[in-house]
């Protein structure tokens, strides 16, 4: 090879080795600004989670955010969330598509595995992965998902599902790392949400039955007289008294006094609707507020509650103890147009029901 052409071969050579350590390095760099990119892009997220999460003081519209922004985070077609208590038994349950109402069944299957032993489960096909056997699957279409578990203080308290990863066939272990920040974020916005509906209840309930107190239950009245004038229906109202209480305190303690009211709370809360309102009026007076119900519906309810009060039985040093109660009964509108009059005519039916022998309900009809 002469001299010149050995030139023009060493110069090409060069060339081309400079061409491909560029390529290498533009190829890097790319790589290196879509990474960085795509971290920015999961911090905004977060970031935006993190400051609605924080602001929002109801569940659902927590529950709303924690969904979609696992979808966003991780490009899933789905995501559901899910709450237990104490006794591991569901409380809440939340899916992209939207709430699914109340639900108290126990966890098992995936979701008890995720929750016992804290870990994450994670499959391309659900269908043949051995823990998803009794995974409940509205959506048949459902394929790959990642399950990561909620934990507050080392202790789980629910699980994030995220499902169907588009545009690939099954979720990463980046996807992993990402949905526990998430849950981690999460969890400390459910607390808060949570410790905001304890202050709530704690203002609106009576501290030993768990009823609703004196305030709140004046606050609901007024708002169920307000509704059913609004759409024309008819509200009963219900005040019990427990007959000789004050010879059961005198008689027992007033420590065993305290757990009969517990108990006589108890089976008013058993014996009535979800739309029903059950209050501790004062003292040993409670009261029971009927929406869209007639004085005779009312009657069957206050008089199921008397008798249960009456078979009911307390074991005391040996002793069975009992006590009974008397109620009276009034009904927006025939009785009363407003929340004073309504309350006026129901005691004054509960007095008619005391000066008539006890332990009997009475309308103010009667």
């Amino acid at each position: 090879m002469n001299p010149l052409n050995l030139v023009f071969f060493t110069v090409g050579v060069l060339l081309g080795i400079t061409l491909i350590l560029i390529r290498k390095r533009e190829k890097a760099i790319d790589e290196k600004t879509v990474n960085y990119l795509k971290t920015i892009r999961e911090l905004n997220i977060l970031n935006e989670l993190s400051a609605s999460l924080h602001t929002a003081l109801d569940k659902e519209s927590i529950f709303e955010q924690i969904v979609q922004k696992s979808k966003e985070l991780l490009k899933a077609e789905k995501a559901a969330i899910l709450l237990i208590d104490k006794y591991k038994r569901v409380t809440d349950f939340y899916t992209s598509l939207g709430p699914t109402g109340n639900c108290k069944c126990t966890v098992k299957g995936t979701i008890k595995k995720v929750i016992e032993d804290m870990s994450i489960i994670r499959t391309r096909d659900i269908k043949k992965h051995p823990d998803f056997s009794s995974f409940p699957t509205p959506h048949p279409d459902i394929k790959s998902a990642i399950l990561v578990p909620l934990l507050l203080r080392g202790e789980p308290i629910g699980v994030i599902c995220v499902t169907d990863k588009i545009g690939a066939e099954e979720f990463s272990s980046e996807d992993e790392d990402m949905l526990l920040n998430l849950a981690f974020h999460s969890a400390l916005a459910i607390e808060k949400v949570q410790l905001h509906e304890e202050v709530l209840k704690i203002a609106a309930t009576d501290g030993l039955t768990g009823l609703y107190n004196h305030r709140t239950f004046q606050e609901k009245l007024k708002e169920e007289l307000e509704r059913a004038r609004r759409f024309k229906h008819s509200v009963a109202l219900v005040m019990f008294d427990i007959d000789h209480f004050k010879e059961f305190n005198d008689t027992y303690g007033h420590l065993k006094g305290d757990e009969m009211l517990q108990r006589v709370a108890c089976i008013m809360t058993d014996n009535i609707r979800t739309i029903d309102f059950a209050a501790r009026y004062g003292g040993e007076e409670f009261a029971l507020i009927l929406p869209e119900e007639s004085y005779e519906g009312a009657l069957v309810v206050a008089e199921r509650i008397r008798k249960k009060v009456q078979e009911h039985r307390l074991e005391i040093n040996g002793q069975s103890a009992s006590v009974t109660i008397s109620g009276g009964i009034a009904v927006y509108p025939d009785d009363a147009l407003s929340r004073e009059e309504l309350i006026e005519k129901a005691d004054k039916a509960l007095y008619l029901s005391k000066r008539t022998g006890r332990n009997r309900i009475s309308t103010f009809h009667e």
